[in-house]
């Protein structure tokens, strides 16, 4: 184990504790295996940048809070809410996004 591989894996750890999400969970909706995950929490195996960026999306924070443990800004956030939603609705949350600035711009 490497101290850069644990301490990745704590941050998702934290992250998921955070949201009181169940490692099941995680790993279904970053598509991968419960092991796997487990590993990477506990710093016994890397991840692709694929791999990292669905965890980041499953977890709401970005990739750079995961490999650096950079917060996260407003911005960020809401782009990683948006990187979780399917193309699809990626793109209708973003209307609705524009509607509401473009909105409160009027006031």
């Amino acid at each position: 184990m490497n101290e850069n591989s644990e301490l990745v894996g704590k941050r998702i750890n934290d992250a998921r504790k955070n949201l009181g999400c169940s490692r099941e969970k995680l790993a279904e909706k970053a598509d991968i295996s419960v092991q796997f995950l487990a590993d990477i929490e506990k710093g016994r195996k890397s991840m692709t940048v694929n791999t990292l960026r669905r965890l980041a999306a499953a977890l709401n924070v970005t990739t750079d809070f995961i490999v650096n443990g950079t917060e996260t800004t407003p911005t960020d956030h809401i782009s990683a809410l948006l990187n979780s939603l399917t193309p699809y609705h990626r793109t209708q949350a973003e209307k609705l996004l524009a509607v509401f600035v473009e909105t409160i711009n009027k006031e």
